[in-house]
């Protein structure tokens, strides 16, 4: 049935009736914001569409209108008040009817005014800086327009209003797309209609309109995503902006930690200067630092190793007094085994794993059993403990080369850090390099050269095994993760290489190199 209208303005001696129209999907789990879902994790994103529906419907609420909710959802037996505490009094809420965008937002603004209402305004349910003036000035510009509207950033538009339907104006192609707005104009100036156009809003949909809506820079734009972090670039691509997706060291605040490890390690002037950190926001669900941007390309083991051990010597020497925060490895190696351990319980424990590459995993974990796991912690310094070739940053040589993602650093042994990069599983994660014996040698006597420590071989000898399980284990627990509709963060390069690591081939080349390592 109709809405009787409740709330009239006297205008000029006239009665007017004013309706505003939330048009919103249901925020139900996995519903919502496809777009976003290669970022946030399904709950954050039906959090994130809650808060917006809920802030939407209080700023509408503050306004002298009629409230109307035009809804849709994909599960049947929901309804609205599963997602939002509403005055059922005050507000009338139908289905949305319609093939395409277009007909359903023209045929909740036609059931309007069927239902008595002058002035008719509609509005999505997720943009962030949409006010309770954007409104007023809505309504208040159809006193001598015929349409008014609001675009958002990204080329559509979140707002509507009108006191006569003109339903060709939503007669548009590609909702979603650049050049919505730019058709809308278009079709008004053919019909000879006054249209007015309110001031810009943020309509969230993608990782990029919240990144821009959060840095305040709408050039802001996507730089590169990994398992567990996602970073854009802004201010003329001078800063980087960092979100945390996930801890690999279960941190709760896992961005707090990096934000202090780069505060810690700027005196060696190899790594990105931070410039701010939040520990949460809600508008990206998680959260995220800003640091400098530094320019360079990936490093190539064959050419550029010299610049890679002078940076890590850089590293090694700040004073690990500087880093009170982090997490510090009494026990090395037992820390690392607990690792494996816990990362491969999730492959022994899945339903599809291959029985053989279990055994042959387990077996190489077994064979760690010759070291004295317990030994303590010798020579502290501050390591990142994840030296893939695309953590350097190379240029001409190491006084403008850098060391970037600081995820996981720790207190810890500069042996585990050289273990790393040197490891097979390192290197041949994106390239074809192995490092030789006499290649390992040339690597430690350039590094001794910039440190006030020296290498200690046999340490370095039980790291680069110990990296080599480190790396199984964790292409073992990705594998299963990479089966599991939950996993944010899917890259089909890095899925690759997964499957390559846990091929009978390359565990047969580790199997290998662990035979000649314990022989020596």
């Amino acid at each position: 049935m109709p809405l009787i209208v409740k709330r009239k303005r006297i205008q000029g001696g006239v009665i007017v009736k004013n309706s505003i129209i939330i048009f919103t999907r249901l925020p139900l789990l996995g519903e919502t914001k496809s777009r976003l879902r290669d970022f946030l994790a399904p709950e954050a994103i039906q959090r994130l569409s809650q808060q917006l529906l809920e802030q939407t419907y209080q700023r509408a609420l503050a306004v002298d209108a009629d409230l109307r909710f035009s809804v849709t959802s994909a599960q049947p037996h929901h309804s609205l008040k599963d997602v939002l505490d509403y005055d059922e009094a005050h507000a009338q809420v139908e289905d949305q009817q319609g093939h395409s965008l277009g007909e359903r937002m023209e045929h909740a603004m036609e059931q309007a005014k069927q239902a008595g209402y002058d002035k008719v305004v509609l509005i999505g349910s997720d943009l962030y800086d949409l006010t309770s003036n954007h409104l007023l000035s809505a309504f208040q510009a159809l006193d001598h327009s015929d349409v008014v509207i609001a675009p958002t950033y990204d080329g559509g538009y979140g707002l509507i209003g009108w006191q006569t339907p003109h339903p060709e104006l939503f007669a548009v192609e590609g909702y979603g797309g650049a050049t919505v707005y730019q058709q809308l104009q278009q079709k008004a100036h053919q019909l000879g209609l006054n249209l007015t156009e309110l001031p810009k809003t943020h309509d969230i949909d993608t990782k990029e309109d919240l990144v821009r809506l959060v840095s305040g820079d709408e050039a802001a734009h996507f730089l590169a995503q990994g398992e567990y972090n996602a970073n854009f670039l802004f201010n003329q691509d001078s800063e980087l902006l960092r979100v945390a997706l996930g801890s690999q060291l279960h941190l709760e605040h896992q961005i707090d930690y990096e934000y202090h490890a780069l505060e810690a390690l700027a005196i060696s002037h190899v790594t990105p200067k931070p410039h701010k950190v939040v520990s949460f926001d809600e508008r990206l669900q998680a959260g995220y630092l800003v640091e400098e941007y530094l320019p360079g390309r990936a490093l190539n083991y064959t050419t550029d190793w010299q610049i890679a051990a002078e940076l890590l010597a850089r590293v090694h020497r700040v004073p690990t007094e500087r880093a009170p925060q982090l997490i510090r490895a009494r026990e090395p190696f037992a820390m690392m085994m607990a690792e494996f351990q816990t990362m491969f319980r999730h492959y022994q424990e899945w339903e599809g794993q291959d029985k053989q590459v279990t055994r042959r995993i387990q077996t190489l974990l077994d064979r760690l059993g010759c070291f004295d796991l317990n030994a303590s912690l010798e020579n502290p310094c501050i390591i990142n403990t994840e030296l893939n070739s695309s953590n350097f940053l190379i240029n001409h040589d190491a006084t403008d080369s850098y060391i970037i993602d600081w995820e996981k650093p720790l207190i810890g042994e500069r042996e585990q850090d050289l273990g790393h990069f040197l490891a097979p599983t390192t290197t041949r994660w994106k390239t074809d390099d192995v490092f030789t014996e006499d290649g390992i040698a040339r690597f430690v006597a350039v590094y001794n050269q910039h440190s006030d420590v020296l290498v200690n071989p046999h340490k370095l000898t039980q790291y680069l095994l110990f990296t080599c399980l480190r790396g199984l284990t964790w292409c073992a627990m990705a594998y299963v993760q990479y089966q599991t509709d939950d996993k944010v963060a899917k890259n089909e390069q890095t899925f690759h290489v997964i499957q390559t690591y846990l091929s009978d081939e390359f565990l047969t080349q580790i199997e290998q190199y662990f035979d000649t390592l314990l022989s020596e």
